[in-house]
């Protein structure tokens, strides 16, 4: 009886409140790796040793069966890549690395499976991680800024913003003085990110504006126009090497590699240098051992810095149509969805989806595929999309 008793409170515990943890992820990652790694790990063997606990099939809606289709045979096609690969054993690894992060969305699911009506609490969750990232990133500026070797590129991180602040303003809408609260979030997170020199971030943040803007709230397109422009003065501003390495500015391949920091000559090198297997690519984890692909003059760098590029060489045309058709069909459920949501959970699908534009944009310029924000918090975003309510009317 008692190790029963210690199970079914492990159980019911996660169901109230474990399966909230992912919206503390990007904290974690803020406070180091150690914090990040610990938080993950202990969410992952918690979901699973909550798996038993899945509601009967007549008390809620049932996970959708075509997304853990289409999540299965991604999978098996990345995994089969590995055959191609220099170093499989790397590749295995990344690849698990992988499974274990892009499952939080499952367990998300789930747990919304046990619970439909606790997705507001998920977005609850989504703004406080938001806010307390904001807040503590701005309470360690001032150590990074007077430093001798201050380096804005390692030092500050600004990848996880632009995904979080639709969360923040979503829940800031509600509130009495609305306007002013979103303005100062969103005057806090451009600062940050124009601060970090992340020009990538700062694209990923201006998509998610717009989407938040035009698409939820119907807010006048010169109204998003403005805050756009405003947004990019001031990345422009702070961020005093935004424009860096343009000394001369023309429409020619020479002017889009230095805007690019080189990653245009990287694009054009694997476009020139293809995977000898074209549709199953080199291998996942494996574009490391094409060190002549990587190459940006005398640097080396770990990854073709394009989510597109990234899955293309390493898991080739069978690889990156999988994924590419995986989030189209998400996005185009929940299309087919929108006519059907009340207010609420059509505000809440907008957060989810700017934060999915935001990653998206950002990833075309900076981090992989494979990387926490592709693998852990896009399929997390996946998973509000599927947990919206079909039965909700206008």
């Amino acid at each position: 009886m008692g190790l029963k008793h210690i199970a079914e409170s492990i159980h019911s515990h996660f169901y109230r409140w474990g399966w909230l943890m992912p919206a503390f992820f990007p904290l974690a990652q803020v406070l180091g790796r150690g914090a990040f790694n610990t938080l993950s790990g202990l969410y992952f063997l918690w979901a699973l040793a909550s798996l038993r606990s899945l509601p009967s099939e007549n008390s809620g809606p049932r996970p959708h069966r075509w997304f853990i289709a289409l999540y299965g045979l991604m999978l098996a096609i990345w995994a089969l890549s590995l055959t191609q690969a220099v170093d499989p054993q790397k590749g295995g690894y990344d690849l698990l690395r992988y499974v274990q992060y892009s499952l939080t969305g499952l367990f998300t699911l789930m747990a919304l499976q046990h619970a439909p009506q606790q997705l507001p609490r998920l977005m609850h969750a989504l703004a406080w991680g938001a806010l307390l990232v904001i807040v503590v990133l701005t309470l360690q500026l001032p150590y990074y800024l007077i430093a001798v070797d201050f380096n804005p590129a390692q030092q500050l991180r600004e990848d996880n913003l632009p995904w979080l602040l639709p969360f923040l303003l979503l829940a800031l809408i509600s509130r009495p003085r609305a306007r002013w609260l979103v303005a100062i979030a969103v005057t806090a997170f451009t600062i940050y990110v124009a601060l970090s020199q992340g020009r990538a971030a700062l694209l990923g943040l201006l998509v998610a504006l717009g989407v938040f803007g035009v698409l939820g709230f119907r807010i006048r397109m010169r109204v998003v126009l403005a805050t756009a422009l405003a947004v990019l003065a001031v990345g422009i501003v702070l961020g005093q090497r935004f424009f860096r390495g343009l000394s001369s500015v023309g429409i020619d391949f020479a002017t889009l590699d230095r805007f690019t920091s080189g990653r245009a000559t990287i694009w054009w090198q694997a476009l020139n240098t293809p995977p000898d297997n074209p549709w199953l690519g080199v291998g996942v984890g494996n574009v490391v051992s094409h060190s002549e692909v990587l190459r940006i003059g005398e640097a080396t760098v770990k990854h073709l810095h394009n989510f597109l590029f990234d899955a293309w060489f390493e898991t080739g045309l069978l690889g990156l149509s999988a994924f590419l058709v995986l989030i189209g069909a998400v996005i185009a459920h929940t299309a087919r969805l929108w006519p059907q949501l009340d207010t609420g959970h059509r505000r809440i699908a907008t957060a989810a989806l700017a934060g999915i534009s935001a990653l998206l944009t950002a990833g075309l310029f900076s981090f992989s595929y494979t990387s926490r924000q592709f693998a852990l918090y896009l399929f997390l975003l996946f998973a509000i999309l599927l947990a919206l309510p079909v039965s909700q009317r206008r």
